[in-house]
């Protein structure tokens, strides 16, 4: 079906009910009934992950990390509020040091608070991307007992989710993987765990990403894998000036920046200029001359959906956000609006980063209830 007139009928039906989904040139109508392996990703799942938050704090730096926490962190309440707002899928990323003992062994009651979690999301009509949040680069870059701890941890979830319905569980091999200067050895890798998933879990499509933090420039690099019911997933925070002024632990040279405008030019940044560090300087002063805008913007991304297009790949902007401290609402506004209408022109979905953390949504208590920052959401076409 790649580029034929039965694929063609597919694209224009999903656009026409989702209005936005991810890149559709690798995805087919609705999964075989027979439990075969699949040749594509199913156009169901591809509307399924047309909009979506990351889950950032519930199995990924929890406070407290307790039973309670785990067993009761995001309720049916919010659940529903998500899909009254929306949104169509989690991003629930689970991290290892949260979900693994000392030896790297699945925690059993960890597993039982995920498996929890993931029901109560598909109950409220949301599909979950199980995203192994590893931030420890070791883990995987370094040959030796926590990479094989690693694949024997997939090898065991593929086996724990093989049965779990595949239109509402998508697997992604790990969050923002590195090998900066060896990304061969990523490649080799990503195409290990993909076979050991596949083994156990056939109909279940996985995600993978490209190197170099999984940007875009990673994804460039990438060759796409034989198995077809991938999703290929890259994460976006540019323009870095903009996206990540006043980040206390971020690069000196964005330290110092506030009120950062957007769109960018020379003229606009120039009152910013005065008393900054000269690495701060040098930074404003590129962004200013890029000129950031929608076009930019467009151009940023055009990278990735070129890539998307030359292999028949799915695409997926699993992260992107702003730093809100200093930014000034409007300019943040506008930052979401262009971005989103960009992805949702070319067909890409995505997870803003994050429902809980700053960089998007943002949801706070307020009187137990839980709050978004309706800036972000009204600009991404939520209902906040």
């Amino acid at each position: 079906m790649r580029g034929g007139t039965a694929f063609a009928i597919v694209k224009h039906l999903v656009m026409g009910l989702m209005g936005i989904g991810i890149a559709l040139t690798g995805c087919a109508g609705d999964p075989p009934a027979d439990g075969a392996p699949l040749t594509q990703v199913p156009a169901s799942r591809v509307a399924r992950l047309a909009t979506g938050a990351n889950i950032c704090r519930w199995f990924r730096y929890p406070d407290p990390a307790t039973d309670p926490h785990f067993n009761g962190y995001i309720g049916a309440e919010e659940m529903k509020m998500m899909r009254q707002m929306g949104l169509r899928h989690v991003r629930l990323c689970v991290a290892p040091a949260v979900f693994l003992d000392d030896s790297d062994k699945i925690l059993p009651a960890r597993l039982a608070q995920v498996d929890a979690a993931i029901r109560k999301f598909q109950a409220a009509d949301l599909a979950v991307v199980l995203d192994i949040h590893n931030e420890d680069r070791t883990r995987l870059e370094t040959a030796g007992p926590k990479r094989e701890a690693f694949k024997a941890m997939w090898a065991q979830l593929a086996r724990h989710y093989a049965g779990w319905d595949p239109e509402m569980l998508i697997l992604e091999i790990v969050n923002e993987p590195v090998f900066d200067n060896k990304e061969s050895e990523w490649f080799a890798l990503q195409k290990e765990l993909v076979q050991i998933i596949r083994e156990a879990a056939p109909r279940h499509t996985i995600m993978a990403s490209g190197p170099n933090w999984g940007g875009i420039w990673g994804l460039g690099k990438l060759e796409p894998l034989e198995d077809k019911n991938i999703i290929y997933s890259f994460h976006c925070y540019d323009p870095f000036a903009f996206t990540h002024q006043s980040a206390t632990w971020s690069s000196n040279n964005v330290k110092p920046l506030k009120k950062v405008p957007y769109p960018s030019s020379p003229e606009l940044v120039a009152p910013l200029m005065e008393g900054l560090p000269a690495d701060a300087q040098a930074l404003l002063k590129t962004y200013g001359e890029e000129r950031w805008d929608r076009a930019r913007m467009a151009k940023n991304f055009a990278q990735a959906i070129d890539w998307g297009k030359k292999h028949q790949a799915a695409l997926y902007c699993g992260e992107f956000g702003v730093y809100p401290v200093a930014a000034e609402p409007e300019a943040r506004a506008r930052w979401f609006r262009d971005f989103g209408s960009v992805l949702k022109e070319n067909g890409v979905g995505w997870a803003v980063w994050g429902w809980d953390e700053g960089f998007g949504l943002n949801r706070k208590k307020v009187d137990g209830k839980p709050v978004v920052d309706a800036v972000v959401a009204e600009a991404l076409g939520l209902r906040p």
